[in-house]
Order: C-alpha cells, then sequence, then structure tokens
C-alpha cells in the first residue's frame, strides 16, 4: 500500500492544476494501490471552509482512496487558530495538520494544537522544535512529516538533510511520516526510493518500515478519534442495590457474625472443661 499525505491542492484551482493533479494521482496509481490526502493550506483560523474547494470526485480511481486534509501555516502563538478539539470543524476534514513558521511557534505546537500532524519545512533555518518539546508532541499522538520533494526545490539541499537530520534526532525516528509534496508526477518517489532516503536521513529499518506503513495507519486512527471526539467524557455505570435486597444481606451478614461468635464460645467452654477435669484427676 502507497502512502502520500501531502498533494498540494490549490484554493482556486484552474483547468491547467486540475490536470496537473490528475497525472500526479495516476502515476501514484501506476505505482500501486494506496491512500492520499490532498491538502489546502492557509493561514488563517482553522473553520470547515477550508476544505471547500477540494473535490475529490473528478479524481476517483479504482484502488485509490482519496483524504481531505488542511494545513494551517502558523505564524504566531498568540493568534487563535481553533485548532483544538471543541471545533466542529474537525468534523469536516479527514486530516489536520499545522506548519509553523519559527521555532516557537514549534514548540507551542507540540505542547498546545490539537492536530495530526505538524509538518516541518526542512528548507529555512530554525524551525525543528527541541528534544522535550518533540517528546511531548509524540506522547500526545501528533506525527511529523518530511516533506521529501523540498529538496528538489530549494537551492539550500544541504540545509535539509541538515533540518531532516535534526527531526530524527528529537524524535529518536519515532512518529515519523515521509510525503511528498508533489508539485508534479515527477515528484513522486516509489516506497524503494523512501527507504533508501530513510537510510540517508539516519533511521533504522524498523523506524524506516513504519515511516513508509505502518505510522500511516496509526495516524489515520488519531484522525478519526480527533473527528469524533468533541468533549472527552467518562460514563461510570453504577449498580445501586435495592433497599430490601441490601437489608436482606446486611440480617444474613449479622447471622453469620453471631454464628461464629457462638461457635467461639462453645469451643472456650468446652476448653475450660477439659482444663477442669485435668485438675481433678
Amino acid at each position: 500500500m502507497f502512502y502520500d499525505f501531502n498533494i498540494p491542492y490549490p484554493k482556486h484551482p484552474n483547468q491547467e492544476d486540475l490536470e496537473r493533479l490528475d497525472k500526479i494521482v495516476a502515476r501514484i496509481q501506476s505505482i500501486q494501490h494506496g491512500t492520499i490526502a490532498f491538502n489546502v493550506s492557509t493561514s488563517d483560523p482553522f473553520t470547515s471552509k477550508a476544505v471547500e474547494p477540494i473535490k475529490l470526485d473528478q479524481f476517483k480511481r479504482d484502488g485509490m482512496q482519496l483524504l481531505t486534509r488542511v494545513t494551517i501555516d502558523a505564524e504566531d502563538t498568540k493568534k487563535n487558530y481553533q485548532m483544538v478539539l471543541t471545533n466542529v470543524a474537525n468534523q469536516s476534514v479527514d486530516i489536520l495538520a499545522v506548519r509553523p513558521s519559527t521555532l516557537d511557534v514549534a514548540k507551542h505546537a507540540c505542547q498546545n494544537y490539537d492536530v495530526d500532524i505538524i509538518s516541518i519545512n526542512c528548507a529555512v533555518k530554525r524551525v525543528i522544535p527541541n528534544h522535550a518539546a518533540a517528546q511531548v508532541a509524540i506522547t500526545r499522538g501528533v506525527f511529523f512529516e518530511i516533506c521529501y520533494a523540498q529538496s528538489f526545490h530549494t537551492k539550500e539541499r544541504a540545509l535539509f538533510f541538515t533540518n531532516v537530520k535534526r527531526i530524527v534526532e528529537v524524535t529518536r525516528g519515532n512518529n515519523l511520516i515521509f510525503s511528498s509534496e508533489a508539485l508534479r508526477a515527477l515528484d513522486i518517489r516509489q516506497p524503494a526510493d523512501l527507504r533508501m532516503l530513510g537510510l540517508l536521513f539516519g533511521l533504522r529499518r524498523d523506524q524506516i518500515e513504519a515511516a513508509v506503513g505502518h505510522n500511516y495507519q496509526r495516524l489515520l486512527l488519531k484522525a478519526e478519534t480527533r473527528k469524533s471526539t468533541l468533549n472527552a467524557a467518562i460514563r461510570v455505570d453504577m449498580n445501586i442495590p435495592d433497599p430490601l435486597s441490601l437489608s436482606h444481606n446486611n440480617n444474613n451478614e449479622n447471622k453469620r457474625k453471631r454464628d461464629q461468635q457462638d461457635n467461639l464460645n462453645n469451643n472456650n467452654e468446652l476448653s475450660k472443661n477439659k482444663k477442669k477435669g485435668k485438675k481433678n484427676k
């Protein structure tokens, strides 16, 4: 199964954009059956309107599962982007991600935003959270995304690989996924190529297999939980006994205690009689 959770989708697509996206989907289908997500990016607070531009019907193909995704470009920790579980817009999108533009926003995202993915732009400086913040995000079930096509469209390839290795370091190789962020069909890479990239990034074999397979399934489970949870609640079923039954049980318990006391008294009396018999002899 092939996964790619970041196929950029324009806010106002024209016919040329739709044809380009169709070629990307066709390219993925030619590799193997898969699950992909069309991604709309916005710097506005998260609402259900963010996902409206995406029209999945025109890209449907046999063996392909198409999902919707919204990525919030977060620039200010003080701005309310509405990335919380109580936001009803959660039900309108399959995957919710945040892309922090600064180090402070990245740390804030790790600790506070209720998202499925933290997508790091590895082509820029100072956006990688420290180890402590990254581990908080992992504990909360958030995944970190590495978009490999960024290295195709930047002159700072050395910076890209430095940032990716830093992500691997702070996450210890856990909760990572590879996405393309492909702008054209030629940007798509096969799973075997992604495994080679994983080795270059310093991941272990088991971490590579998770990053190109199992972690996507875990992420979808988390996303489904986010979509279906507005307010977490715990229900406690209390079995309150019938008063008559409780009274009957109390009577039985009292009788049992009286019987135990009578038996103890009888045993004490027998012990005393035996001692008296020995003295008389």
